[in-house]
């Protein structure tokens, strides 16, 4: 799960990067900062074999404030945003919610193999 975690991480600041770069504006960049934090939990998880439980947990959590925060954007204002705002939204929610769905399956996994 540490490697899916800076995949999806690392897909996360492709997506923040590459709205900047289409729009110039500094908020494109939203899905880059959970992405990166994803990338070192990931990384954290990847190198301590003893806390990776502990990593992972952290993880999880960003992936769900990463699906929360698009989604309550796009509850609230989705009319009145651009199509680049939107796409990026949309994109930050479906690999968060990808990620976490995944997470929740690994958990479960561990859990019953323990």
């Amino acid at each position: 799960m540490p490697k899916q975690t800076i995949v999806f991480g690392v897909l996360l600041i492709i997506l923040g990067v590459g709205a900047y770069f289409f729009s110039g504006s500094q908020t494109a960049l939203m899905p880059a900062y959970p992405g990166l934090l994803l990338v070192v939990l990931g990384a954290l998880a990847g190198a301590f074999q003893n806390a990776r439980r502990h990593w992972m947990h952290a993880a999880a959590a960003v992936a769900l404030l990463g699906a929360l925060a698009p989604a309550s954007a796009l509850v609230v204002r989705a009319a009145q945003m651009s199509p680049l705002a939107l796409l990026v939204n949309v994109g930050m929610l479906g690999l968060s919610a990808v990620l976490l769905v995944q997470m929740i399956r690994s958990f479960i996994a561990a859990r019953r193999s323990a």
